[in-house]
């Protein structure tokens, strides 16, 4: 080995050990925010029930209306090959794959930076990444972003590593199609940018035919399982089809004819609201994109932005700046969906943070014609982390107070199968109705445990009577203040409502989580009580 072969060695061994370092780094950083002894809610627990449910019976389900089946069918190959008794074991091990998944995005996100960068911005790149707090938090949630992310990263990675690889990444970006549907989406700008790249072959259309054939070939057979166990396909259905559910049918007759009239899309029957529905949806894109470069990119993106005006980056775009591009434009058409729906969260937001970190590198670029970088690595590294964690310390949620609340909410579904959904309580129904029956996993998953929103009635008496039919014969209220003012008054004021009887208070039994239980005694309320 001679001198320069000797130093490229040490570079890549440098580089090696660097990636490592940040991995573990990255990995401890969520194992110190764990949720330990907090179970999975909401999109979680449906992915828990789901993968538990598949992994003990060794077929798809047929009880659940789960499109994106992806992510639990991937974890659930774990929970075959374990024999937990305890349920939050198996929550934990969905949680830890979650996490680990986060961090190996790092790999394909490096290999994606070189294309464009040093070796030093790309570990600047993968650090933005795998210490960005949000990132970091939907880690520990147990849903789909990590393994959609790294896909993304992954197909984006192998569509630029050459023609034989772009056949791969149709392959890939199938399985993120399967994992999210609104992943098929990004069949358009590859496709596009495909033509542009190959727009001198002969036989480019072939060759397209064939990427095209290799993605309908992977999403196939889920299409055809989500057929004959939920009834729709998952894919196409969810886009075109004629349910309510899907996006040309939302847009075509709730937002365009203005049918029907819902808290959804708010006006007047037979109203067009596109105008509106755009509106709003831009302008959540605008705001949230804000809020994401805080607090890991606030310094990067507008030095990044700056330096590209003012050198006139994309003036001639290349083809990979043009793929970034119209990769990014057409992840926001979900995200602009959504908020027209008034569904938001920062989260739609992950599949674009690897171009968002892309963008932020040709900030600091420039700054390696002034600033040796290798100098001032490590220190830029660290104050990356500690911005990172202490955007997590500011925004961490109460553990203790979430524990409380699950196993308050345990007692609460003992009582009744439905409960009215506000407060901190709401997030563990499902969750509690699930475990009830642990730790034998000898039947499929049967959630019956159901909540109430209290939201839209004029008093506690409306709420009651109109809900008597769905079950509704207990009501759970706290000192957080969450929901209407009429659920607020009932912790405040018990005794003016004696036709509600209260049949547990958690600080009689040493909780520090305030809750009070009532059960609805319907014959008072009829007789004017």
């Amino acid at each position: 080995m001679n001198k320069l072969e000797e130093k490229e060695y040490i570079s890549k061994k440098i580089i090696t050990i660097s990636i490592i370092s940040i991995f573990i780094t990255g990995f401890i950083i969520r194992l110190f925010y764990f949720p330990h002894g907090v179970p999975l809610s909401l999109d979680g627990i449906s992915y828990f029930s789901y993968a538990v449910d598949l992994s003990q019976s060794g077929k798809f389900p047929v009880n659940y209306d789960l499109v994106n089946n992806g992510w639990p069918t991937f974890f659930s190959s774990f929970f075959y090959f374990l024999k937990f008794e305890n349920f939050l074991d198996y929550m934990n091990t969905q949680r830890v794959i979650s996490m680990m998944l986060s961090c190996i995005t790092i790999i394909p996100l490096y290999v994606l930076t070189r294309k464009f960068f040093s070796p030093i911005l790309g570990l600047i790149a993968i650090s933005l990444f795998i210490f960005e707090p949000r990132v970091i938090s939907n880690s520990l949630y147990g849903i789909t972003e990590p393994l959609y992310v790294l896909l993304g990263v992954i197909c984006l990675a192998l569509f630029f590593s050459g023609k034989k690889w772009i056949y791969v990444s149709f392959v890939v970006l199938g399985l993120i199609s399967i994992v999210r549907y609104e992943g098929l989406i990004f069949l358009i700008p590859l496709s596009i940018m495909y033509f542009v790249k190959f727009r001198k072959e002969n036989r480019k259309i072939f060759r397209y035919v064939l990427c095209v054939g290799i993605l309908a070939l992977v999403i196939l057979p889920m299409a055809t399982i989500r057929v004959e166990t939920m009834g729709t396909d998952g894919f196409v259905s969810h886009y075109i089809a004629t349910d309510q559910g899907s996006v040309l049918t939302v847009i075509n007759e709730k937002v365009v004819q203005g049918l029907p009239d819902d808290d959804e899309f708010p006006g007047e029957e037979g109203t067009n609201r596109l105008p509106e529905f755009i509106g709003v949806g831009i302008s959540k894109i605008i705001v949230n994109l804000g809020l994401i470069h805080i607090p890991v990119y606030v310094f990067f993106i507008p030095i990044a932005i700056f330096f590209i005006l003012k050198n006139q980056k994309f003036k001639k775009l290349n083809y990979t700046h043009a793929t970034l591009i119209l990769v990014f434009i057409f992840g926001l058409l979900p995200i602009l969906y959504a908020h027209g729906r008034l569904i938001s969260d920062l989260r739609y937001y992950l599949i674009l943070y690897p171009i968002i970190i892309l963008i932020s590198m040709y900030g600091i670029e420039k700054f390696q014609n002034k600033i040796e970088l290798k100098k001032i690595i490590v220190p830029l590294l660290i104050s990356i982390i500690v911005l990172s964690v202490g955007f997590m310390e500011y925004s961490k949620s109460n553990m203790q107070l979430e524990r409380e609340s699950f196993e308050i909410t345990k007692k609460a579904v003992l009582m009744s199968n439905t409960l009215n959904g506000d407060s901190l309580h709401g997030s563990y129904i499902t969750t509690a109705g699930i475990v009830q029956d642990w730790p034998e996993l000898k039947k499929p998953i049967d959630v019956k445990k159901s909540k109430i929103s209290t939201e839209g009635y004029g008093n506690l008496r409306e709420f009651i009577i109109k809900n008597e039919e769905n079950g509704l014969d207990y009501l759970v209220v706290d000192d957080i203040g969450n929901g209407p003012k009429y659920i607020q008054e009932i912790f405040n004021n018990e005794k003016l409502y004696p036709y509600l009887e209260k049949v547990f208070d958690s600080k009689e039994s040493g909780y520090n989580y305030h809750v009070k239980i009532f059960k609805i005694n319907y014959g008072m309320i009829e007789n004017g009580g």
